[in-house]
């Protein structure tokens, strides 16, 4: 025995334990990646002092470069840990432009008594609550833990210590079994290290095969896309399937990578529905073979590659169906059938290993209102189950672990600090969640090998400038500020203030919160902290009134502030709001929301007050502008006669459409702002891979273009409020395919 004196510090609930480098709650242990632990050990043992960033990143990644953002999304990782055991608490703060402070208040726990060293020569696991902890292969201290006020004596650490040798070793042997039954998801991906497979501006779409050694891409160059085939090991591209003026819906590998089967909207007559189509070819290439026809999903092929199932829309029926058939295409059934606003969405299927059930992601409506939930569908009877209880907006594909114990998705909750998606593991069939990582972009999709060893997702990075220009001169723009990250799925947005100040949200910090910024780049102010989103910035002609979007309530919803971020105050209570603006006097506020009844985005407005609040449009309404006097919104809406969605004008009143617009033809909904007048129209189209500047003449409806951009993506726009000068955020937008490999497996 050997007399050692142990450090120990406890806050608010938590033990951090530095020799066994584990943080627990209430005895349970918390999983902690090893970065996010000496993170937070930094942080504690400066409790109370402004940590620099550089000192953090010198600290935990010693002999390693890194970029901040590593270190902001660790902070992520360690709020979002920490909350989840002490949601009202907040222990780390930003301090703008510098670094982090913990907050809470912390107590040391010293041990002087004796205590037993255990001799370990084999990597042990000890498992605790569920949750691991990986020692090292050096000698483990065992401590016996104890406050100050009670002290235990020597014998008794004695009798304790040998009683925890003997449930070691006994523990050891019953969690190898433990971890092939029931622990299975509980194990998978508690550690993992992330690599980088390729990076590219072109993917849309990666799929990683059964047998881990291939992905295949789907690519887009231009108006057209491609399907290719690429090794992972050496990097070798094969083209699987050439070039076509179509856009592929999704692919899948057949159980034994021998087949890729892939969905696609051929090119049909303009005006007229995109119906997909079904065809499988041979992995390395050759002649495709058309197997189905009305499909509106990637195909999911069944363990036994005898059956396929598919997601089929109809609009006319309102619903959407699950459609099970024989691999070869024939003999179709409809296995089940959700209407078109509780519908399967577009992330498919996914077959469980032992063929009996089917996995998608469904709009669901609950007493909390409209979320997005994984279900499963026995695959005999069709019924259908919901296993889980998030507050997702979105949801994508989803994927089994190699013994149905849980299913891998990419969803975006509405609690996201930075507005963006998570790898998140469901235990199955209780339905318990756990987040992976963020920062992933999920309409790319993911996918697992057959061993539940590697996860395949996509990762979007933006690299970026902020700049303004003079309308009357566009050709000189004037940079004042470069950037990187900001990858939110949610436009994060920006406005002018009165004296010609921009207005931006940004997730630099780990979450979304709104700056200011001068326009020589000089002068950056953080106007909002908080833990939650803050977003869309919109400030009052006056100053008096800052309006954004934030989740800090758990849904989007409309806040207002006062002009240096101070009194918030909730306005909304729509469930989860995606667009606001303000009126020139300041008097009212509207905001896009899904109708009461049913999954429409439609225009509401409400006072400064958060009072009167009203329905002012009833169809799908996107990216509402207002006139500087107040009286029209210009809009995208749907033409009640063609349901196409056009550029319309709307009474700001009463919401009667007052003109609709013919206006030049966009890849995606444009941004717009008005001119000052009120003659004209702003907008920001996307033609061809290239985004322009156009003017649009309200009298007689010519557009006339003013600037395009070739090689950037224009992700921001706004008009000054004297009319006069442009801010806007350009630059270029890359996706990675990044590997997951799980460092839990033995």
């Amino acid at each position: 025995m050997s007399n050692k004196t142990l450090t120990l510090y406890e806050f608010d609930g938590f033990s951090l334990d530095t020799k066994q480098r584990c943080l627990l709650y209430a005895d349970e242990m918390v999983s902690l990646t090893p970065k996010a632990f000496q993170t937070l050990l930094v942080l504690v043992r400066h409790r109370g002092e402004t940590v620099e960033k550089e000192t953090l990143l010198n600290e935990v990644w010693a002999d390693t470069f890194v970029e901040e953002t590593t270190l902001a999304q660790n902070i992520l990782t360690l709020r979002k840990t920490l909350a989840a055991f002490q949601k009202e608490k907040e222990f780390i703060v930003t301090v703008p432009r510098r670094g982090y402070r913990f907050i809470a208040e912390v107590r040391e726990i010293i041990n002087d008594d004796e205590i037993v060293i255990v001799e370990k020569h084999t990597r042990t696991h000890i498992t605790a609550a569920q949750k691991s902890i990986h020692d090292s292969d050096e000698t483990a201290i065992i401590p016996h833990r104890q406050s100050i006020e009670k002290k235990f004596s020597k014998t008794k650490i004695i009798g304790l210590s040998l009683v925890g040798i003997l449930i070691l070793a006994g523990g050891f042997f019953a969690l190898r079994y433990y971890r092939q039954t029931q622990n299975f998801t509980a194990t998978k991906f508690q550690q993992f290290q992330v690599n980088t497979l390729l990076s590219s501006a072109n993917i849309r779409h990666a799929i990683l095969s059964p047998n881990s050694k291939y992905l295949a891409l789907i690519e887009q160059k231009g108006a057209e896309q491609m399907l290719v085939l690429r090794q992972i090991e050496n990097g070798n591209i094969i083209e699987v399937v050439p070039k076509f003026n179509g856009n592929f819906i999704g692919a899948s590998f057949s159980p034994d990578s021998e087949q890729i089967y892939f969905s696609v909207y051929e090119t049909t007559e303009k005006n007229q529905p995109l119906i997909g189509s079904l065809y499988k070819i041979p992995f390395l290439g050759g002649a495709a073979q058309k197997i189905s026809h009305d499909i509106d999903t990637q195909p999911a092929i069944s363990p036994d590659n005898r059956r396929l199932a598919f997601m089929r829309r109809n609009p006319e029926a309102n619903e959407t169906a699950l459609i099970i058939a024989d691999i070869d295409g024939k003999n179709e059934r409809i296995l089940a059938v959700r209407n078109l606003n509780e519908g399967f969405t577009n992330g498919g299927f996914a077959w469980s290993p032992d063929g009996k059930l089917l996995s998608s992601t469904v709009n669901q409506s609950g007493e909390t209102g409209k979320s997005v939930q994984i279900a499963v569908i026995n695959t005999e009877t069709g019924e259908q189950k919901i296993i889980s209880r998030q507050e997702w907006l979105w949801a994508g594909k989803t994927a089994w672990l190699k013994d149905g114990s849980g299913i891998a998705v990419v969803a975006y909750g509405t609690k996201s600090p930075n507005l963006n998606d998570e790898i998140w593991l469901i235990s199955f069939p209780e339905g318990k969640a756990r987040p992976l990582t963020n920062g992933i972009n999920g309409i790319f999709g993911i996918s697992l090998s057959d061993d539940s060893n590697s996860l395949v997702a996509v990762k979007s990075n933006k690299i970026t400038n902020f700049l303004t220009a003079s309308l009357k001169n566009l050709e000189q723009s004037n940079p004042i500020l470069t950037k990187t990250g900001d990858d939110s799925l949610l436009p994060l947005g920006a406005d002018w203030t009165s004296d010609g100040k921009i207005l931006y949200s940004t997730t630099t910090s780990g979450n979304a919160d709104i700056w200011t910024i001068n326009l020589d780049g000089n002068g950056q102010k953080q106007i909002t902290s908080d833990p939650s989103a803050e977003f869309l910035p919109r400030v009052s002609n006056d100053g008096r009134f800052l309006i954004f979007l934030s989740n800090r309530s758990g849904q989007i919803n409309v806040w207002r502030t006062n002009a240096d971020g101070t009194n918030p105050t909730q306005l909304s209570d729509n469930e989860n709001v995606s667009d606001v603006i303000i009126s020139p006097d300041g008097g009212a506020i509207f905001f896009i929301a899904k109708a009461a009844e049913t999954n429409a985005q439609v225009l509401w407005k409400i006072s400064i007050n958060g009072e009167f609040k009203t329905q002012t449009t009833k169809r799908m309404t996107f990216s509402p502008r207002i006139s500087p006097d107040g009286k029209t919104i210009a809009c995208y809406f749907p033409n009640p006669e063609t349901k196409k969605m056009m550029l319309t004008l709307l009474s700001a009143d009463n919401g009667e459409i007052i003109k609709h617009i013919d206006a030049p033809k966009s890849d995606g909904i444009p941004v717009l702002d008005w001119s000052k007048d009120g003659e004209n129209l702003f907008l920001i189209f996307k033609q061809n891979n290239a985004f322009g500047l156009w003017k649009l003449h309200l009298q007689t409806t010519k557009a006339e273009k003013l600037h395009e951009w070739e090689n950037d993506s224009i992700f921001r726009f706004v008009v000054s409020k004297d009319g006069t000068n442009i801010f806007y955020e350009k630059g270029i937008e890359t996706n990675s395919v990044v590997l997951l490999k799980d460092l839990s497996v033995e």
